[in-house]
């Protein structure tokens, strides 16, 4: 079972990410994969280079993740350039653990895949079901800025970059209510891996 994991920015979705990981469910974070393409000498470095030029990189090589940030959040031509460079690298990144763990002496029965923009690229086909963890957008807003650092200018320009919640939300199998405790997003977590370890 190939689940896919998606939310908001700052919805929650690396607790619950944890929560699997304290089961021993492989998780698979696009977000980590989305550092490694970018690495340079990586094709999608190439790419991304020759598109956005070199004020975009460090003295060393590596891509200023923080003036790409701000200027894809800027213009969304430049957002959907990146989008297009990138992500066909990090699903074939996604691709190839998932087949390393289905080959493995004892594959799993569950992997878990994080991927922040799952229906804004339009990856539902690849999941046996997709989890959507749900926080109002006061919190998001709230979470980017007093744990992120972000200037409320900068959350609410990533909030809005993004599906609204509620449009995902209405999309998903599983929904994961993370607009209270932690203790009580677990419980909520623990309670969905047992009931879908009991699915044949």
């Amino acid at each position: 079972m190939i689940l896919g994991l998606t939310g908001g920015i700052a919805s929650g979705k690396s607790l619950v990410a944890e929560i699997f990981r304290a089961f021993a469910i492989p998780v698979i974070d696009t977000d980590e994969l989305a550092r490694q393409v970018v690495a340079p000498s990586h094709p999608a470095w190439q790419l991304l280079r020759a598109t956005f030029g070199p004020d975009y990189f460090t003295a060393a090589g590596e891509l200023d993740r923080a003036a790409m940030a701000r200027r894809v959040f800027a213009d969304p031509d430049a957002r959907h350039t990146l989008e297009a460079i990138t992500h066909p690298a990090i699903f074939a990144a996604v691709d190839a653990q998932i087949a390393a763990l289905q080959a493995a002496a004892h594959p799993p029965k569950m992997i878990l895949v994080a991927v922040p923009l799952l229906f804004e690229v339009q990856a539902e086909g690849r999941f046996d079901g997709i989890i959507v963890v749900w926080a109002t957008p006061e919190q998001q807003r709230a979470r980017l800025i007093t744990t992120r650092a972000y200037t409320p200018e900068e959350a609410d320009a990533r909030i809005a970059a993004q599906l609204p919640l509620l449009d995902k939300v209405v999309r998903g199998d599983f929904i994961i209510d993370n607009t209270g405790t932690i203790d009580e997003t677990r419980e909520q977590v623990e309670d969905m891996i047992l009931t879908l370890h009991g699915m044949p």
